[in-house]
């Protein structure tokens, strides 16, 4: 599947992928023995000796377990934990009697039958949220009369306890200051991406419930894997030659639709099984049986089909070549049609294939879709862990020595370094620091090996 650039490895899309470059970037930072790479070091870990403490507490308050889920939910996990009270009241509420708690299960029950009814007969107020600023009759009503109901219902339970007063909410302030401290430690080292102040966070929990048994050089998200998985297949479709633009538009549908019903019989009664993803042949036979003015193919985005694919209607002259998905296509039609497509039919079939393909590539890039790269991935997040720790280096410094001369794809000139780098911090969500453009103050003109 084409990219931009004419990127034509297949797409994969965007859930998880962020995540797993952020961790190929952080393990090369955590690796990293560079000058630089040591006073990162010394930072995130003078960070971490400051706040262990105040992490090691959080935990101990809740069990001895961490208490952050998912690494998109931290965010939302800490603001619990800023707001988060041992009690809503003092001094403690003493339990109610039988009686007191049978008043309050009936006056309950009564106060919810009849704000429902009300609620009904003013016509759901809160279904029009556009009435909400109380100038509007149905919804002043509703106000009154369920702030009513409520104080009512829970009439028991406030004269068994007139004491008692609430808490008035507070945030915890060290939290708040935590969460400043490691987003300042994030923009000190230019780790401008979402993900940074929560995997850092997420480690630090993570150390300090395990750090008897923790390794100080394992990296933040060194537990996180990621699984692209097959490629996904788009189905192509374009009309028979000879068939109207009626039919083609009749059978589409069905063409879309197509599943494989299989009934199998059991003890229980009939168990009903459903295969929408069918072979290449499987639907060949398909569009046959029906004479369907549709010819379909579902592709995996490669842009050719594996060699074991021939073209029965292809000339015997000349040693084969690569099937294209275009290519597939016309021979299906020559062999639905019987005869060998004229050029126009020919030129007309690759012409839908083309204009599917380049639908396919715009919306699902435009939706964040985008190639895998198949490159030396750990090569290049060394050198975008060294653009973060040291901004100032140029492109021709961040090239390797040994792979000079070898072509753009083993990154032998600045070019590709530099065009690989950007890849990777889009694919990464991350912002990279600007470089200036030109030489650096001071550099020479030639090439100097000692000055690299």
């Amino acid at each position: 599947m084409s990219g931009r650039g004419g990127d034509r490895r297949p797409l994969t899309p965007p859930q998880g992928r962020d995540l797993y470059y952020a961790r190929l970037l952080l393990t090369a930072m955590w690796k990293n023995t560079s000058p630089a790479g040591k006073r990162f070091t010394q930072d995130r870990e003078c960070l971490y000796r400051r706040w262990r403490r105040l992490v090691k507490g959080v935990i101990a308050y809740k069990g001895g377990v961490s208490p952050l889920a998912a690494i998109e939910d931290t965010e939302r996990d800490l603001e619990n934990l800023e707001w988060d009270n041992r009690s809503d009241y003092y001094p403690e509420p003493r339990p109610l009697t039988p009686e007191e708690h049978a008043c309050l299960e009936w006056r309950t029950a009564i106060a919810s039958e009849a704000s429902h009814e009300i609620y009904v007969n003013l016509g759901h107020p809160t279904d029009r949220p556009q009435d909400s600023d109380g100038t509007q009759e149905p919804w002043r009503t509703w106000e009154d009369v369920s702030s009513f109901l409520v104080k009512w219902g829970n009439e028991p339970a406030y004269n068994a306890n007139r004491h008692i007063k609430v808490k008035r909410w507070r945030r915890r302030p060290m939290l708040v200051k935590y969460r400043q401290e490691v987003s300042a430690f994030c923009e000190r080292w230019r780790l401008k991406a979402w993900r940074a102040v929560p995997a850092l966070i997420q480690y630090h929990f993570l150390r300090a419930e395990y750090e008897s048994t923790w390794d100080p050089s394992i990296p933040p998200l060194s537990m996180y894997g990621y699984d692209p998985g097959p490629p996904v297949t788009l189905l192509l479709m374009v009309k028979l030659p000879g068939r109207t633009v009626e039919q083609f538009k009749r059978d589409e549908a069905r063409a879309l639709s197509l599943v494989e019903i299989t009934m199998i019989q059991a003890s229980r009664g009939p168990i009903r099984v459903v295969r929408s993803h069918l072979t290449r042949e499987e639907r060949a036979d398909w569009e046959k049986s029906v004479d369907s003015s549709c010819v379909t193919l579902e592709w995996d985005g490669h842009p050719y089909l594996p060699q074991s694919i021939l073209l029965r209607t292809a000339n015997d002259e000349g040693s084969p070549r690569r099937v294209t998905p275009g290519d597939y296509l016309v021979d299906q039609c020559q062999e639905r049609v019987g005869r060998r497509l004229k050029y126009k039919e020919k030129r007309d079939v690759k012409r839908q294939v083309a204009a599917q393909l380049q639908e396919y590539r715009v919306t699902l890039g435009r939706e964040g879709w985008s190639p895998l790269s198949d490159g030396n991935r750990d090569l290049i997040a060394s050198r975008v862990a060294r653009i973060l720790l040291v901004p100032t280096v140029t492109w021709s410094r961040l090239t390797p020595a040994d792979e000079r001369g070898k072509g753009k794809n083993r990154y032998g000139d600045f070019q590709s370094i530099q065009r690989a780098c950007k890849n990777f911090a889009a694919l990464a969500k991350l912002d990279l620091p600007k470089k200036r453009r030109g030489r650096v103050q001071g550099s020479r003109n030639t090439f100097d090996s000692a000055h690299r």
